[in-house]
């Protein structure tokens, strides 16, 4: 390792060193690395270009009304400052704080962040002047809360600003020249420290830096009782006879009016510029420890800007020129940046973001970015109307970029929204397909139908590199075609990736370079691709296993028979030796990898048994290549678009049937010559309806049957709205469109049949599709294990042995609702779990490590640790567990049925769920493990890629705003912040809620003590009422109940009524006051003010109905509102009870004593 290369170790440098190797042939010579980093660095700086599509200012100019009558002279952004003397503070802060502007006449206002005017002051002019004074600049003076200003009175004023103070109490004369320009620094470590700096109409600069800012009261005591202002003279600060200021002044640096001066700390100098050839710049040290510099520049400088983040000098002068110096080279620029079309009068920057704003002189605003010296937004000048005047002072906020323009009046540009405001953030443009975790450079790569395959980093979220994909080239356009399948090859190094078009390429994903492209023999889409031992294994709609020799020099190809019926959706390979593919008829076929004979053929809707030996399937023949034109017009692959436009239970045809396809196309009343490119430009969909007759084109299945679709007439127009969708945003799958269906509402004795003996048949033929085979890699082949894992339709997930003697062991439905497909699963290494997805956007773990297998090579399982593992499981109160149990049994209940074929005696058997939680609203088409850390990633048709952990903890999403922060090793999901997508958080269920929440329910458990509280009170209730009727049966006096009529007299208050006047009485009604309108200010710019406008007359508004939750919530109000009044009730009877009672006793106590002292007196 060489010397600064300390912090790279040697892990890092491998997989530097992988990511170059891609051919793996442990080897990297020195074409090859430039090749990789220059490749790299192209796409990034394309994907950095694609990024830069959003302006800084896309809002048209605001115009803000103001006092001020002629130019204004500066506007200064006024931090505020709370812990001056706690050493904390930020000067680069401009998140709290205030706007100051003031104009040439003294004109001063003050302005909240959004540009509201709080208070307009005015300065005095001096009474022994014969001209008015002009403010020329002014300066915010954060920590000792003043501001200062300077004039052609060649001074400079101090003016207190604490609370809503405006007072001058320093004022410093006797100054040669006018100062023009104005500079403040503070130490936000120790705000006594402080750097005042200003130049003059001389071409001289001055800096005052002091040392007491906060003690001594910047210049010394005040006047007695604060009365008036202190003057300071010039010269006696320049003598040091000032405590606590050190003058610093350079005399003629510049041939004219001193334009700008910055003081800058890390340079510990003063940067000033002119409007001059020979001395345009000037940069001074405060210690005077070295000479001064002198830069030259043609025509000189109006303007410059000091960047400490890249440690530059950006100026901007009359020979319409951006320039970037470094300090401490004089003698040439950096860069230069050309476009403007006249002088440039003002520059601000951002270090942050590396944006540099220019103004020029003909109002032209331009955006430069400081990493590659472009151009990123251009504000003409004709967009500023803000009057003749040219712009003479602006203001930029790098905090929520924003600028403020300046002439006679004021100017507002905001930025672009945030993302948050926005909506919800997105991973790619269009429906994310795929998503793949690469555990040995720990990335995720995902790719959407726009062909974009970008890479993430797995660690923060943030994007490393995309590149686009697949391309193709229609009547002269480039397009994009969809990849429908990816995969890594064994090295994890290589992405190979398939398109709708069939082809198939292998990419360096690091840097986003095609190795090698395979040859195809026809167009139709790639819905599976594996790499198992140097092949590449292909398949798709051509319905054909497609082997390639995973070598550089080596380009034979194979293809095997046709055995399918219908179209390969796909694929999963099962070391060492087999294959299996599945297709849209429900076919399952085993292959052998060696030698390219089918195994086996399994299929649910006919037999639960594995069917070997001898099969009765016929070798179809492949499908031309060809892409002439029929007799309909179309070409063989619109052809097959048209076919392919069936319902979402139809089936594709075959060869023979197509002259009976075109001779429906022919028809005039099925499809006019209008629709032809509504046809072509759709995918695999419902069947297309004609506008006229409202029927429906019907497909064609290889027994000539036409296939039965929905009549009915909401169903129809749903779908018709489906049919229309344009060819770059048409789903490229079966699975797809039957995802879109199930939404559609449409139920299964809805659908109108057409040569089906019964609903059994039409299911058996149209709704047997397999999107989805996995195998279970860790179990061993045998007749009572299950290896491979099918789902697809109707959501329900099989279990099938691909021994001889094996069959379907298993099924279960994996779905949150009916009518819902499962489009994607995958397992772990030890197949311990099975995570599966659906259309609606539910995310479900199953432990399946003791499902369908043998009783020899069942696991011992901690039920324990899976409770405290996935918050699913844990329960929330004593009862809950019992509740969950009879939940589930109660959903299991009203399922569906499973066909009678698959015996469901026998099969149906449900794992144990361990998670369930929505982690998208619309389907997830890829589901993907990393067993690493326990993280599930999820892909979705509403274009974002998410992160989660095992036990249901929400991460992020990939390209939200800022990533995430780094993940730790190991994950502690106690430890993630609870939070969850806004989407899923609208409508999400008390189960989601309660596994994205870890297991809590605040909320819940708050419902919960309140229907407690109600039913004590009620206990209660009944309580006191049982006790009074025990009184009246056991003899006690009760009085007559009076408070019935005290409530009867409040009840009647409470209406308006009174006890004396009865109904006549009629209580006085306050009415709301109007709001205070605010002051009217009377300026120039002002329109008339009218004492009435026109209005239109007022439409009723229709009441909306109440939710029934909302509802359910007022009934349970006011049936807690009638139990405590019940309780005040019964208390007050009971009260009064007590008093009758007393008195009772208390009466017949003074009868007996009465009766006793009788006789004494007698």
């Amino acid at each position: 390792m060489g010397a600064g290369q300390e912090d790279v170790d040697d892990r890092q440098l491998a997989i530097v060193f992988m990511k170059v190797d891609a051919n793996c042939d442990g080897t990297v010579d020195w074409d090859e690395y430039l090749s990789y980093m220059l490749l790299e660095y192209q796409e990034r700086d394309l994907m950095n270009n694609l990024f830069k599509d959003f302006v800084p200012f896309p809002k048209t100019l605001k115009e803000i009304q103001s006092t001020h009558r002629d130019m204004i002279s500066s506007i200064k952004f006024f931090p505020t400052v709370t812990h001056r003397h706690g050493s904390v503070a930020d000067e680069s802060d401009h998140s709290f704080g205030r706007y100051v502007s003031v104009s040439k006449e003294g004109v001063v206002n003050f302005w909240t962040l959004d540009m509201t005017n709080l208070r307009s002051v005015t300065l005095e002019q001096p009474r022994d002047r014969v001209k008015p004074m002009w403010i020329t600049d002014m300066i915010c003076m954060p920590n000792i809360n003043m501001l200062a200003m300077s004039s052609t009175e060649r001074d400079l004023c101090f003016y207190d600003v604490n609370a809503s103070k405006f007072d001058k109490i320093f004022q410093v004369s006797g100054m040669e020249h006018a100062p023009l320009c104005l500079d403040y620094w503070y130490d936000i470590k120790n705000m006594n420290n402080a750097v005042l700096a200003f130049g003059d109409s001389g071409g001289n600069v001055c800096a005052f830096v002091f040392s007491e800012a906060l003690g001594s009261a910047l210049f010394g005591s005040q006047n007695a009782k604060g009365v008036g202002c202190r003057r300071v003279p010039f010269h006696e600060i320049l003598k040091g006879c000032v405590k606590g200021i050190r003058a610093i002044r350079y005399l003629n640096v510049h041939e004219d009016w001193v334009r700008k001066v910055q003081y800058c700390p890390n340079l510990q100098s003063v940067i000033s510029c002119a409007t001059t050839s020979e001395s345009s710049m000037f940069t001074g040290s405060v210690d005077r420890k070295k000479a001064g510099s002198i830069f030259h520049i043609r025509k000189g400088l109006q303007c410059f800007e000091y960047s400490k983040e890249w440690n530059v000098i950006v100026t901007g002068g009359m020979d319409r020129t951006v320039r970037f110096y470094n300090p401490y080279v004089t003698t040439k620029a950096t860069a230069v940046m050309k476009g403007h079309n006249s002088a440039i009068m003002h520059i601000t920057l951002n270090g942050n973001s590396g944006q540099i704003i220019s103004v020029a002189k003909d109002k032209q605003i331009k955006v430069w970015d400081m990493r590659d010296q472009t151009c990123l937004q251009t504000v003409a000048g004709r967009n500023i109307t803000m009057g003749p005047h040219l712009i003479n002072t602006l203001c930029y906020n790098p905090r929520n970029g924003s600028l403020i323009l300046g002439t006679t009046m004021l100017g507002f540009l905001e930025r672009k929204a945030d993302e948050a405001e926005i909506g919800e953030p997105t991973s790619h443009n269009k429906a994310v397909r795929y998503s793949l975790f690469n555990d040995l450079f720990n990335q995720v790569v995902s790719a959407c139908d726009d062909s974009i395959v970008s890479v993430w980093d797995m660690d923060t979220g943030t994007k490393t590199i995309q590149f686009s994909a697949h391309k193709t080239i229609e009547r002269g356009v480039e397009r994009s075609v969809e990849i429908t399948s990816m995969t890594f090859d064994p090295s994890k190094r290589r992405l190979v990736t398939g398109a709708r078009d069939g082809t198939v390429k292998i990419w360096n994903f690091n840097n986003g370079a095609c190795l090698r492209e395979l040859e195809i023999f026809d167009s139709y889409e790639v819905t599976g691709i594996v790499c198992p031992r140097q092949k590449i294994i292909t398949t798709g709609w051509n319905r054909r296993l497609t082997t390639y020799i995973d070598l550089q020099d080596d380009d034979d190809v194979r293809q095997l028979p046709i055995r399918h019926k219908d179209d390969v959706l796909s694929l999963s390979y099962y070391a060492p030796s087999h294959l299996a593919t599945s297709s849209y008829d429900g076919d399952i076929i085993i292959w052998s990898l060696e030698t390219g004979h089918m195994l086996s053929r399994m299929n649910a809707m006919e037999d639960t048994k594995t069917q070997t030996g001898r099969l009765n399937t016929p070798v179809t023949p492949a499908r031309p290549m060809g892409r002439e034109k029929s007799a309909t017009g179309l070409s063989e692959k619109d052809t097959r678009k048209a076919e392919t436009k069936t319902s979402t239970t139809s089936v594709v045809p075959k060869e023979n049937d197509q002259l009976a396809l075109r001779s429906i196309l022919k028809q005039p009343n099925t499809i006019n010559d209008d629709e032809n490119d509504e046809v072509k430009s759709t995918g695999k969909e419902s069947g297309r309806k004609d506008l006229g007759t409202n029927t429906i084109l019907p497909a064609i299945n290889n027994q000539g049957r036409v296939v039965a679709t929905d009549t009915s007439p909401q169903d129809s127009s749903g779908n018709d709205s489906d049919s229309t969708s344009s060819g770059d945003d048409s789903t490229s799958t079966r699975s797809q469109d039957r995802a879109e269906s199930a939404h559609s509402g449409r139920s299964s004795n809805e659908f109108y049949r057409i040569n089906s003996k019964s609903y059994a048949e039409f299911q058996r033929k149209h709704e047997a599709s397999v999107d989805k085979i996995l195998f279970l890699q860790a179990r061993e082949q045998d007749k009572e294990t299950a290896t491979l894992m099918a789902s697809g339709a109707e959501g329900w997930v099989r279990a099938w042995s691909i021994d001889h003697k094996g069959g379907l062991l298993g099924q279960f439905l994996a779905t949150h609702k009916k009518n819902e497909s499962v489009l994607t699963m995958t397992t772990d290494s030890t197949n311990q779990y099975l995570i599966t997805g659906d259309t609606m956007g539910y995310i479900m773990v199953w432990d399946i490590s003791n499902y369908c297998i043998k009783p020899s090579a069942a696991r011992e399982v901690d039920h324990a640790e899976r409770v405290s593992k996935f918050p699913f499981l844990k329960p929330d109160g004593l009862n809950e567990l019992r509740s969950q149990l009879q939940s589930q049994l109660k959903y299991q209940q009203n399922l569906p049925k499973p066909p009678p074929s698959t015996n469901p005696e026998e099969t149906l058997k449900v794992p144990l769920k361990l998670n369930s939680f929505r982690a998208h609203l619309q389907t997830v088409n890829h589901v993907e493990y990393a067993e690493d850390r326990e993280l599930i990633i999820t892909s979705s048709t509403d274009c974002s890629v998410r992160l989660w952990t095992l036990c249901g903890k929400y991460i992020g999403t990939f390209g939200q705003r800022g990533g995430w922060s780094k993940l730790t090793d190991p994950i502690i999901p106690d430890r993630i912040p609870r939070r969850m997508p806004g989407d899923v958080k609208r409508v999400a269920s008390a189960i989601t809620l309660k596994v994205l929440n870890g297991g809590t329910r605040p909320r819940w458990n708050l419902a919960r003590n309140i229907l407690l509280l109600c039913a004590a009170r009620r206990t209660l209730g009944k309580a006191s009422n049982m006790e009074s009727l025990f009184k009246q049966v056991s003899g006690e006096h009760v009085i007559e109940d009076t408070d019935s009529s005290e409530e009867d007299s409040d009840k009647s208050a409470d209406k308006g009524a009174s006890r004396i006047l009865g109904k006549s009485y009629k209580p006085k009604t306050r009415h709301k006051m109007p709001p205070l309108l605010p002051e009217i200010r009377q300026n120039a710019n002002q329109l008339s003010v009218y004492s009435s406008l026109p209005f239109c007359e007022l439409a009723p508004v229709n009441e909306p109905k109440l939710p029934a939750v909302i509802q359910q919530i007022q009934a349970r109000n006011q049936s807690l509102d009638n139990i405590e009044k019940e309780g005040r009730t019964t208390q007050k009877v009971k009260r009064r009870l007590q008093d009758n009672i007393a008195k009772h006793k208390t009466v017949r106590i003074l009868t007996r004593d009465l009766k006793e002292q009788r006789p004494g007196q007698d």
